[in-house]
């Protein structure tokens, strides 16, 4: 079939037949449609891209989130280690302090224990050698006794023997005390009780005797006798000097002291750490017992102050252990 346009003028005919047409037409619509579907799907997948990249990036972001939190957190931690290892090195070395100042105060207990025995033996060897020195001398004063019955020595002779008889006492009392308290370089005296008699008759003329008058300085000051069981004639001895420290106005108390021996003459004690004054009473105490023929000597007590041996029979108050003076009434040398 040709189709010719009135009016117009075709440089070439168009040969097309209406099925033909009508074909390209449902071509072409198939085509639309084709595209249609094509863009379509494409605007779908770019959706999906679109939403799968927000959720990548979403699962990219928590991931980041996740790693960053863990790493704070391991970095917390290992600041946290740190610390914990500072303080625990820091602990160590305090501990180590700790043992080597224990150590240090165990070898000084071994030091003052070791120290503490040896004064124990050296006081036990000085008052056996003591008493050996006094047994001696009271066999060679009785044979002096016996030799100057005798008409072959004249007065001045015996006077002498028995001066020196005396002295060798005197030296035998010294060597009885601590000699690591310095006792063994005080002048001697004479033997305890010689001169007890002349002070006591001295009191009577109404005025003091001359060891109250020096000991009232010191009045108040408190003051322990020990008066040793196993010693005859130490009840006496300490009797009178309570009695001459009580008329100096001291404050003296007395116990009768039980499992305790080798002690000879009157032994003054001070305890450790005490004042000038309390030093000084005690002194001139040991002074004033000497001018009244006591046997007395000071020293230091060679342990604790509130340790003792054998047991104590007396007043319950005051203690035996507060008084800073001791006075312990011993043996008298024969």
């Amino acid at each position: 079939m040709t189709i010719t346009v009135p009016g117009m003028r075709s440089n070439k005919l168009v040969g097309m037949d209406i099925d033909q047409l009508r074909g390209w037409a449902a071509f072409m619509d198939r085509a639309m449609i084709v595209s249609l579907i094509a863009t379509i799907m494409a605007v779908a997948a770019l959706g999906i891209t679109t939403w799968l990249s927000f959720r990548f990036s979403g699962a990219v972001r928590a991931h980041e989130h996740a790693i960053s939190d863990r790493y704070k957190g391991m970095e917390s931690h290992s600041v946290q280690l740190e610390q914990d290892v500072a303080a625990a090195r820091e602990r160590a070395v305090a501990l180590e302090q700790e043992v080597s100042t224990a150590r240090e105060r165990a070898v000084a207990l071994e030091q003052e224990a070791s120290t503490a025995r040896e004064r124990a033996v050296a006081f036990e060897q000085a008052a056996r050698e003591a008493n050996e020195l006094a047994a001696r001398a009271a066999r060679e004063s009785a044979a002096a006794s016996e030799k100057a019955r005798t008409p072959r020595f004249d007065a001045a002779e015996i006077k002498q023997r028995l001066v020196d008889l005396g002295k060798l006492v005197r030296e035998a009392t010294t060597r009885a005390v601590d000699p690591t308290q310095g006792s063994a370089t005080e002048t001697p005296r004479p033997v305890q009780g010689e001169g007890a008699s002349e002070s006591a008759a001295a009191s009577r003329d109404g005025q003091p005797s001359p060891i109250v008058s020096s000991l009232r300085k010191y009045a108040g000051t408190k003051a322990a006798v020990f008066v040793l069981d196993q010693v005859s004639d130490a009840p006496v001895t300490g009797s009178t000097i309570s009695a001459y420290l009580s008329d100096a106005g001291w404050a003296p108390q007395t116990w009768k002291w039980t499992g305790v021996a080798g002690i000879l003459g009157v032994v003054v004690l001070i305890r450790e750490g005490s004042d000038a004054a309390t030093v000084e009473a005690a002194s001139t105490l040991v002074e004033a017992l000497r001018s009244t023929g006591f046997n007395a000597t000071k020293g230091d007590w060679p342990a604790d102050w509130r340790r003792f041996r054998g047991a104590l029979d007396g007043p319950q108050t005051p203690a035996p252990t507060e008084a800073p003076i001791r006075i312990v009434i011993g043996a008298k040398p024969r």
